[in-house]
């Protein structure tokens, strides 16, 4: 039997008056919908608040059930670590909901290997000139690259033979992150 993973991007955000008071109250809300809440410029995290103000006339969202201002995520699924704060959901939904698994699961990858609280933006420009594509092994990868940039043109399968891939591996992965669970490669900068 083939179980079907989930990779659509959520979030499960939650009151944080109702949660101090002892009640667990929020909502998974997908990128999609967040997306369009934040389009309309009408966000009640999918239907638990209301827009208000303050008395300073800022804007505000009040929790329908408890009349809190306080929402935070206290969990998500498929998300890069930028995007696991409310502001950082809302702001990158649109973005998110257009990404395909493959993109989604190696943006999380990345994010969590360069650490830190680096933006959407900085992630895809990251990825966009580091990506060296998914390997099974980076010894794979040092194998192609050594044909690729011309290392290896002139040797016949026979010399190939005596070569000590692992070895060349090695040295060339100190230049590189390879994530062994997903195999997903960038170049180190």
């Amino acid at each position: 039997m083939e179980t079907e993973t989930e990779t659509t991007p959520r979030a499960w955000i939650g009151c944080l008056a109702c949660y101090n008071n002892g009640r667990l109250r929020g909502k998974w809300i997908d990128a999609e919908t967040a997306a369009a809440e934040y389009a309309a410029d009408v966000i009640t995290y999918a239907g638990q608040a209301t827009p208000g103000t303050y008395p300073s006339g800022t804007p505000a969202i009040y929790c329908d059930a408890c009349h809190g201002d306080e929402f935070d995520v206290f969990d998500h699924e498929n998300l890069p670590k930028c995007c696991r704060t409310v502001r950082g959901f809302y702001e990158n939904a649109e973005r998110l909901a257009e990404m395909d698994a493959d993109t989604l699961e190696r943006f999380e990858v990345l994010a969590g290997w360069l650490g830190g609280e680096m933006s959407l933006d900085d992630l895809t420009a990251y990825d966009e000139d580091n990506y060296r594509g998914q390997w099974d092994t980076f010894r794979e990868y040092a194998e192609q690259y050594a044909d690729e940039v011309g290392d290896m043109t002139e040797a016949t399968d026979h010399l190939r033979g005596f070569i000590d891939w692992q070895a060349y591996a090695d040295w060339l992965e100190q230049d590189y992150y390879h994530d062994n669970s997903t195999g997903h490669t960038w170049l180190s900068v």
